[in-house]
């Protein structure tokens, strides 16, 4: 969130209206130095507490460049707000950063004013109160509101929980079978897991929870979804493995398997209808997956398979595996 510079048209760039990651705040807040500093403190524990954000001083709601005064007494305006700053909140912030903003050529900027950001990053010591109000803010809807509790619990389970998110990445076949006038087809689907917390993941399991079909056409196709390859209807010809250590590190990611079988029964062994079956089995479902940890049972994630599934692969990969069942190239 933090930015190494700010120029004019940066500023200029950013979208109308009020957003979550910036705030605008004209000329005139600066003349009452106590609504100021509230102001400030307000904006800080909000975006230190919400994943980061820019304060800019010297615009006003409608984007127009107003300017302030580059001095604050006998001192410069960025060198007072960086000592003032760290003092306004509990903990006090040292993750921030204020840039006087690089005028354009043919600037707006009022002659002898200066625009100032004030880049607020996602804080490790969140969540921070404001001292000045003694409240914790957090930013919602594009303004800074109080934090409620729950949201507060939240930020400090950081500190000791960690945070987890999943991806499906992909899915590959893994074999094919032949199975009671059908096919029988294992699959892996495979999904990166990244650690976005603070806190080290020991004891983790990503699980498909329940599914459907877009259409809703679950029912006429019940019994053929399997995702525990021990309970295959043919034994798996895939090799399991032991991991001897399942820790995800802040900011790592780690690749998990999951297993997906499904028998197909197409009405005839030609490319049309087995398509049409891995349309049905494969494109068509929509799974619910859930990443527990040992701190929370995780959120549950719909995920539509289609999105990820080559089917084209998935039958070249069926006559490879069942040359026997003739089906066409």
């Amino acid at each position: 969130m933090k930015r190494e510079r700010w120029t004019e048209s940066d500023v200029l760039s950013l979208p109308a209206g009020e957003h979550d990651y910036f705030e605008r705040k004209g000329a005139g807040l600066l003349e009452d130095s106590g609504k100021f500093l509230d102001t400030v403190a307000k904006a800080c524990s909000a975006f230190a507490n919400s994943g980061g954000g820019s304060l800019l001083l010297g615009v006003e709601d409608d984007g127009t460049l107003t300017g302030v005064d580059p001095n604050k007494g006998k001192e410069p305006l960025r060198d007072w707000l960086e000592q003032k700053i760290p003092g306004l909140l509990d903990y006090g912030l040292s993750d921030f950063r204020v840039h006087v903003v690089e005028p354009a050529i043919e600037s707006c900027i009022p002659a002898g004013k200066i625009v100032v950001v004030i880049d607020v990053g996602d804080s490790a010591l969140a969540p921070h109160q404001s001292r000045r109000q003694k409240v914790y803010f957090h930013r919602v809807a594009g303004r800074s509101e109080h934090a409620p509790h729950f949201y507060l619990d939240l930020l400090r389970q950081r500190l000791a929980s960690p945070t987890l998110e999943f991806s499906l990445e992909g899915i590959e076949t893994v074999n094919a079978h032949q199975h009671e006038g059908g096919v029988f087809v294992e699959l892996n689907m495979f999904f990166w897991i990244r650690n976005t917390g603070r806190a080290a993941a020991y004891r983790w399991r990503l699980r498909a929870t329940e599914f459907d079909t877009i259409l809703n056409s679950l029912d006429e196709l019940k019994g053929r979804h399997y995702f525990d390859r021990s309970i295959f209807p043919v034994r798996s010809s895939r090799k399991g493995g032991i991991s001897l250590d399942n820790t995800i590190l802040p900011g790592e990611t780690r690749r998990q398997e999951l297993d997906l079988g499904v028998i197909l029964r197409p009405n005839k062994l030609t490319k049309l209808d087995v398509m049409t079956e891995l349309s049905r089995m494969i494109s068509d479902l929509v799974v619910t997956f859930q990443l527990a940890t040992e701190c929370s049972p995780g959120v549950p994630l719909d995920i539509a398979l289609g999105e990820k599934a080559d089917l084209e692969k998935i039958y070249v990969r069926i006559t490879e595996c069942r040359p026997e069942l003739g089906l066409p190239a």
